[in-house]
């Protein structure tokens, strides 16, 4: 024990760490969530039209029906969860994508590219598209406005959105431009998934060609902005 300059002895503070108990308590519940949302989604893909409860999901995660409750509320709060976690994921790939490409229209591509395939790819799986769920929250308006999800992981993927377009259009642009700009681009991915989907010809033209030109036609568009504003 060390003497202070006042010649006494300065009594040891012990070091503030996390219960190894409550720990692992932490961790084990984690798993357990985990668990629920693997059963969930697992469900969601077998039957994505099909009834679908929270007794099915633990029973099938391997737990009694009155875990599941300690972690979800209902089964919209385990849905909910299960779109985070793909959400989630989604903005790892945008995050690689942004790591990848120094030009910035490029990079809108590989982001419309990446956007693409999750929405194609969610549509398949469970009969919805989970990047267009989180877009707008199910709140609907306010004043007139729509409301955006700020779920950490919608949030996350929205400003991905945000900085591809803005470094396209003007850094200095209006927010309300950037926005505006945003939806069109979620528009242009929504019709080239849905549009081929819905049609019965053969010919009509892939996804990702109606796509590319569409998001051409979008910078053309932002470029023609961009040189009025300075006019």
């Amino acid at each position: 024990m060390e003497t202070n300059a006042k010649g006494q002895q300065d009594i040891p503070v012990a070091a503030k760490t996390a219960s190894p108990r409550r720990a692992r308590s932490a961790e084990a519940r984690d798993h357990v969530r985990q668990a629920l949302i693997d059963a969930g989604r697992h469900l969601l893909l077998a039957k994505p039209l099909g009834p679908i409860s929270l007794r099915g999901i633990a029973r099938h995660a391997g737990y009694s029906s009155g875990v599941v409750y300690r972690y979800f509320a209902d089964r919209d709060s385990l849905f909910l969860a299960i779109r985070d976690r793909e959400l989630a994921n989604f903005a790892d790939r945008l995050e690689m994508e942004f790591a990848t490409y120094d030009d910035a229209e490029k990079r809108l591509f590989a982001v419309a590219d990446r956007a693409f395939d999750f929405s194609r790819d969610q549509i398949a799986a469970f009969g919805m598209n989970s990047l267009f769920l989180f877009w707008f929250d199910t709140a609907g308006t306010q004043n007139g406005a729509p409301i955006r999800d700020t779920a950490p992981a919608a949030a996350r993927v929205h400003a991905f959105f945000e900085q591809a377009v803005r470094s396209v259009m003007a850094p200095s642009w209006r927010d309300s431009n950037i926005q505006s700009a945003v939806g069109a681009l979620m528009a242009s991915i929504s019709g080239a998934v849905l549009l081929p989907r819905g049609s019965d010809h053969d010919d009509f033209p892939d996804g990702r060609i109606i796509l590319r030109d569409t998001v051409e036609a979008l910078i053309c568009r932002w470029e023609a902005m961009r040189g009025a504003s300075k006019q």
